[in-house]
């Protein structure tokens, strides 16, 4: 595991790198949804769907593990948590456009 000590809270090498990512696809997903022939352009969705789907088995998952164990730093603990309101804000457009939704818990009741 590549960590360091930042302000004496560890923190994982490339954590708000993926973020970053992940929220960046997350508006993609929203600008995707939001454009009727954008969405309805297949080859425009089976695109973004392999990118969004990279992203939710790579880095979604390896975000949650650091989270659940306590080694994301407060803030990017927090950006997590901004995060994954985000992603069940857009579990309808996940759907809608039949591509990949999240495996990991998102925070809301049925998690807990």
């Amino acid at each position: 595991m590549n960590d360091e000590l930042v302000n004496g809270e560890q923190r994982i090498a490339g954590a708000s790198a993926d973020l970053d990512m992940l929220f960046d696809e997350v508006e993609a997903l929203r600008a995707l949804a939001d454009d009727p022939q954008a969405s309805a352009d297949q080859a425009q969705v089976y695109d973004f769907s392999i990118r969004w789907g990279t992203l939710l088995a790579g880095r979604l998952p390896r975000l949650d593990h650091y989270y659940r164990r306590g080694g994301l730093t407060s803030d990017e603990r927090a950006r997590y948590d901004t995060l994954r309101a985000a992603l069940r804000d857009t579990l309808p457009a996940m759907e809608r456009l039949g591509i990949a939704r999240p495996t990991v818990p998102l925070g809301d009741a049925a998690d807990r």
